[in-house]
């Protein structure tokens, strides 16, 4: 379990760095929305970070998990919806209420057994955040 932990944390870490990166287009408009591109870039670099993984992915030697992760799915919320938002993401069971523009991170993550007889435990890693307000 503490494995999942870690990744919890990592995907949470990711979510919030990613939730961090505004539009500066936008916002010269006066429209507070995220950047897809670098709260993507973000939230991967601050997961792997956290998991010492490699920049693509794939555990180093001080990584506790011995498989490359895998973010199945990301998603920017952007200002064009009307907010408090009730988002539903049903291929996952996970429901939940944003009140500002926001992002959602799902992660795979593979653990194998202590007995090799065993398969390997996986998780999908859900993490989200919404926009820092200034």
């Amino acid at each position: 379990m503490k494995s999942y932990y870690k990744g919890k944390q990592a995907v949470n870490r990711g979510a919030h760095a990613a939730a961090l990166q505004l539009d500066k287009i936008a916002l010269a408009e006066g429209i507070f929305q995220l950047d897809p591109i670098k709260a993507r870039a973000e939230a991967e670099k601050m997961i792997y970070r956290n998991l010492s993984l490699d920049e693509t992915g794939k555990p180093t030697s001080q990584s506790f998990i011995r498989t490359p992760v895998q973010i199945v799915h990301f998603e920017v919320l952007d200002a064009s919806l009307s907010y408090p938002f009730h988002y539903e993401l049903d291929s996952y069971d996970f429901q939940t209420t944003f009140y500002r523009p926001a992002v959602v991170i799902v992660m795979k993550l593979t653990y194998p057994r202590i007995f090799s007889i065993n398969n390997p435990v996986e998780w999908n890693i859900i993490g989200s955040a919404q926009l820092v307000p200034l």
